[in-house]
């Protein structure tokens, strides 16, 4: 058999377009691929180094305003107690009763719990994430968080912020009530008043009512004591501890008693 140039021709030409089709796919394709990572791996590590030339040129700037907000937390902290009692709930009852005044009926205080955050740290994380997610890369997002980390790791801790709950039931006139909620506003230690519940009484003409209060404080504050509430105003105990008790075989005896002073002066009488 034989094969004319022609044919030759013919082979030769397909041969050489089945291997630039095979070196488009299998060879410049790939590395086409590779390049256009590459360089949008390039843009993202300038952006970064443009970012990190930023913050090392502002990095006294930075360290003088953690400095700062250091300073103000702990003179936030400063304004809250350190622990918060079931007797400064108690006083704070009195000196209601004393300023508004009022009457305080009944008192219930709820054991002291930790400060729930988790609601407001969820907003502020996703806050956060919208946007890095519009901003930044991945790869971004994973600097800011070691850098979170790194500034948790080296920020002085102190203790979280606890509450005790007090509900105080009362009678007071509506003055009284005003002055009443003005008294909390003037509180140094920080309170807030949680819920207010009032109702005017007929009968009386006051007003009865129910205020829950929030009382709060930070343990673990250093060089900072939990100071005892002054009672030295309030007066306390009785001269007679157990109050007036007639007995009913002392009340018999009373009563013959004044009978027989009632014949004697009758007797004088006539």
């Amino acid at each position: 058999m034989k094969i004319s140039k022609r044919d030759i021709y013919l082979l030769i030409g397909f041969a050489g377009v089945l291997a630039a089709v095979c070196s488009f796919f299998f060879v410049f394709q790939p590395l086409m691929e590779k390049t256009e990572v590459m360089m949008n791996e390039n843009i993202n590590l300038q952006a970064q180094v443009v970012q990190l030339t930023e913050w090392s040129n502002n990095k006294d700037f930075y360290i003088s305003e953690t400095e700062r907000m250091e300073k103000e937390i702990k003179d936030i902290y400063q304004v809250f107690p350190v622990d918060v009692k079931e007797e400064d709930c108690i006083l704070a009852a009195i000196n209601q009763e004393l300023v508004a005044p009022m009457d305080v009926v009944s008192m219930t205080i709820e054991p002291k719990v930790e400060v729930d955050f988790s609601g407001y740290i969820a907003n502020t994380q996703n806050n956060t994430e919208i946007i890095v997610s519009e901003n930044t890369t991945t790869d971004e997002t994973s600097a800011d968080a070691s850098a979170t980390d790194a500034t948790a790791q080296t920020t002085p801790t102190i203790g979280t912020l606890q509450n005790r709950q007090a509900t105080m039931n009362y009678e007071v006139s509506y003055d009284g009530l005003k002055r009443s909620v003005k008294n909390y506003v003037a509180q140094t230690n920080r309170m807030a008043i949680e819920s207010m519940t009032v109702a005017y009484d007929d009968t009386t003409g006051l007003l009865i009512g129910s205020t829950t209060i929030n009382m709060y404080c930070v343990p673990g504050q250093e060089g900072k004591e939990y100071v005892q509430p002054d009672f030295s105003s309030v007066l306390l105990g009785s001269d007679n501890i157990f109050g007036t008790i007639i007995v009913n075989r002392e009340a018999a005896e009373g009563a013959e008693d004044a009978g027989n002073d009632n014949e004697e002066s009758e007797e004088t009488t006539e």
